[in-house]
């Protein structure tokens, strides 16, 4: 019993219970390094970055694309992907292996129906063993209000400048041929 007491103490922490003496040996163990069960790949989304599209009512929406790259740690995943309705994945669903895949993204047409706000919220990119997520928004901005520059101004000696292209104009607003 003195040898199995002295093992006891040196290979961890003992416990007494009811005159019983017990070792507990603790040691990190997950699922996945049982022996006899395989390494479950897990889903890879690169850039862990989220974007934001932007641009007037009607379009054009910058930037024109995204890519995200997915793949799976060890071996393959099954993948699939949920995406807000005002944007288009290339793929929506597949397996990729350790070398991944890459799938774009852009704005939707129905995006150019959209009313000036800002819109969301996530990709959501699924495996059998969770999800993973990226923030994405879409701001679609309203009609610019002229700017001073745009309107017409007086100039020296009489004329007036359009502010858009440095057209001169006469008493009544129209555009000065040059002679």
């Amino acid at each position: 019993m003195s040898s199995f007491r002295a093992t006891m103490m040196a290979a961890g922490a003992s416990v007494t219970f009811l005159g019983i003496s017990a070792l507990l040996l603790l040691t990190p163990t997950h699922a996945e390094e049982k022996p006899g069960r395989p390494l479950q790949p897990l889903l890879t989304v690169t850039p862990p970055s989220s974007v934001t599209f932007s641009g007037p009512q009607g379009g054009p929406f910058a930037p024109s694309f995204i890519e995200y790259r997915i793949s799976a740690s060890t071996g393959t995943v099954s993948y699939s992907i949920r995406t807000p309705s005002w944007l288009t994945a290339s793929s929506t669903h597949g397996v990729a292996d350790t070398s991944g895949v890459t799938v774009t993204f852009d704005v939707s047409a129905s995006a150019s129906t959209l009313r000036p706000g800002t819109y969301g919220p996530l990709i959501v990119f699924a495996s059998g063993r969770g999800s993973t997520i990226r923030f994405v928004r879409l701001i679609v901005q309203g009609p610019s209000l002229p700017r001073p520059a745009d309107q017409v101004e007086r100039g020296r000696g009489g004329y007036l400048l359009d502010g858009r292209g440095g057209y001169l104009l006469d008493h009544r607003g129209n555009r000065l041929l040059a002679q």
